[in-house]
């Protein structure tokens, strides 16, 4: 399996050990308070990790444990995962709060999208945020992506945006 490296990052495949991390992660109401989902309890934050490891077996590729590439300390996720019901590739990220404002989720997303755009050769990537996460946003247009709704899947909380990764224009 894959694992990216930043200047500051280390990116490896989420593992089965990791399940305690994300209960964690996942549960932390300062964290999710900016994610999609909101907080989740064990039980789902245990089903999120499954997923996340069944898409490695069946595509390949999926979400990384973000690490501090110098002493391995968990910061969050970051990765690309297939969404059956839109039919499109998602990018999703995010971090321990301890871990913002220093620029490390552009940074990870960043190395995402340069494994989508070359070694995946994916043409497309989408990207959901809630309405009210301007961080998040910022950080989707300093990737080069493109709103496109604000109302995606009858959601009013949340915003879609595009990345035609071919091109590294939005479309």
């Amino acid at each position: 399996m894959t694992i990216l490296r930043t200047e500051r990052l280390l990116l490896r495949p989420v593992r089965e050990e990791d399940v305690p991390t994300f209960e964690a992660f996942y549960g932390d109401p300062e964290v999710m308070s900016v994610r999609k989902y909101g907080v989740l309890d064990p039980e789902t934050a245990r089903v999120h990790v499954r997923a996340m490891l069944d898409h490695w077996d069946k595509h390949g590729f999926g979400m990384w444990v973000v690490a501090d590439l110098a002493d391995g300390v968990f910061m969050g996720e970051c990765g690309v995962r297939w969404q059956e019901e839109g039919a499109e590739f998602e990018l999703s990220y995010g971090l321990s709060s301890q871990f913002r404002g220093r620029g490390l989720a552009t940074e990870a997303a960043r190395a995402v999208i340069d494994h989508a755009r070359g070694t995946l050769k994916l043409e497309r990537v989408v990207a959901i945020a809630r309405s009210s996460n301007h961080v998040s946003h910022r950080i989707l247009e300093k990737l080069g992506m493109e709103l496109i709704s604000r109302n995606p899947f009858g959601r009013p909380d949340l915003v879609k945006y595009l990345l035609s990764t071919r091109t590294g224009a939005s479309s």
